[in-house]
């Protein structure tokens, strides 16, 4: 018994480094990029996101269909911050790897903590683990970095920007409510 029992602790041994684990793979590879391209380009200038979209010829929406409040709904479908009552909210659309994609901008009273929000909203989207890497790039050359994480669907980044120490965060979230549809993903910075 001892002697097949060496011979298979062996035979696993022999074989475990052959076994690969998949890595998962992003289903709107350019995703990441299309939200540092407007949402993160232009620092804390909340003029600035519209001003891209609009140079890259986005579609201004005429009405907005992003349940804007809806993202502050994520971690353990709870709030975490309050982005209800926006004083303004523009929709644009377009397309990300051929995949409709919403960006959403909206502002808030100025007492608030996070009184401009950019955000991207694509449906279909499974898990945010495949944006993880990028997107804790795209956000360090933002200036802010990883805070919390509930692994598969959501990740959280904040921190202070600029000589002002403006308080930033930033999340990705694949379990949305914000567009209504099921396995919505938003990317999101609050500044």
């Amino acid at each position: 018994m001892m002697r097949f029992s060496l011979f298979l602790t062996a035979a696993i041994v022999a074989v475990a480094p052959s076994i690969a684990v998949a890595e998962p793979v992003a289903e709107v590879p350019g995703a990441v990029a299309a939200f540092q391209r407007v949402c993160l380009a232009g620092g804390v200038d909340p003029a600035a996101p519209a001003a891209k979209l609009a140079a890259a010829g986005g579609v201004k929406d005429a009405t907005v269909t992003i349940d804007v409040p809806a993202l502050a709904i994520s971690r353990a479908i709870s709030k975490n911050y309050d982005f209800s009552k926006p004083l303004a909210v523009e929709q644009w659309s377009g397309s990300v790897d051929g995949r409709t994609a919403k960006f959403v901008i909206a502002s808030f009273p100025e007492k608030r903590r996070y009184p401009h929000l950019c955000a991207l909203v694509v449906d279909g989207v499974a898990s945010a683990l495949p944006y993880a890497d990028d997107l804790k790039a795209a956000f360090k050359s933002f200036g802010i970095g990883a805070k919390s994480v509930d692994l598969v669907h959501y990740f959280e980044y904040a921190g202070k920007v600029g000589s002002d120490n403006h308080p930033v965060r930033g999340e990705i979230f694949t379990r949305s409510q914000a567009s209504g549809a099921e396995k919505s993903m938003h990317i999101y910075v609050a500044y």
